[in-house]
């Protein structure tokens, strides 16, 4: 099963997709945790940007680290079998790259015509007042040049426009623990063998 976690920063979508690895190895059942950006060199480089880029840049750049993403790590995992479980993907492209002037459903197509399509994708949903509480008690490092609270409200609003059938949405502002239970119920409902205990 390919699983996907999005959200906002700040919104939980590392830490349950984090949670979710271990619950699965704990059952011995295989699984890889992955990321976006990821960590290739195109990866490395966008998460050391200081300043953003032109959004068709941006956009471009991401896509590339996808596909790289999808040939080094996704597809060999599928083939052998391992449950995939990967924060942030093609909707995240959509949304940010989208929330700078780009039209978000033309990032989707084109992403869902050359990469493989998740089985489920929990999108964590949260405010964005939330989200910045949380990144600012959380990292010391301080914010990135994606989370300023102006972008994130536009980023948020095109994560709600989503339709698709794979999307489930999921409320970030519970605790911790209750989000896990529920991706857990989620996942048996689809026919994971996995026990919520």
């Amino acid at each position: 099963m390919f699983i996907v976690f999005e959200g906002i920063d700040g919104s939980g979508k590392t830490t349950q997709a984090e949670i979710l690895s271990r619950k699965l190895t704990s059952l011995g059942i295989p699984n890889i945790w992955t990321r976006e950006p990821s960590d290739g060199l195109i990866g490395q480089n966008l998460r050391k940007l200081e300043t953003r880029l032109a959004p068709e840049e941006e956009s471009r750049l991401f896509l590339e680290d996808r596909l790289d993403h999808v040939k080094k790590v996704i597809d060999p995992a599928i083939k052998n079998h391992e449950h995939v479980i990967c924060d942030r993907y093609y909707h995240s492209s959509a949304a940010y790259q989208g929330s700078r002037g780009l039209n978000p459903n033309d990032i989707l197509r084109e992403n869902s015509s050359r990469v493989p399509i998740p089985d489920i994708v929990f999108l964590i949903e949260i405010s964005v007042s939330t989200a910045l509480f949380r990144i600012g008690k959380c990292r010391p490092e301080g914010f990135s040049v994606f989370e300023k609270a102006a972008e994130l409200e536009k980023v948020a609003a095109i994560y709600k426009t989503f339709d698709d059938s794979s999307i489930r949405r999921i409320n970030g502002e519970k605790r911790s623990s209750e989000l896990s239970l529920e991706i857990l119920e989620h996942l048996k409902n689809l026919g994971l063998k996995i026990c919520c205990c």
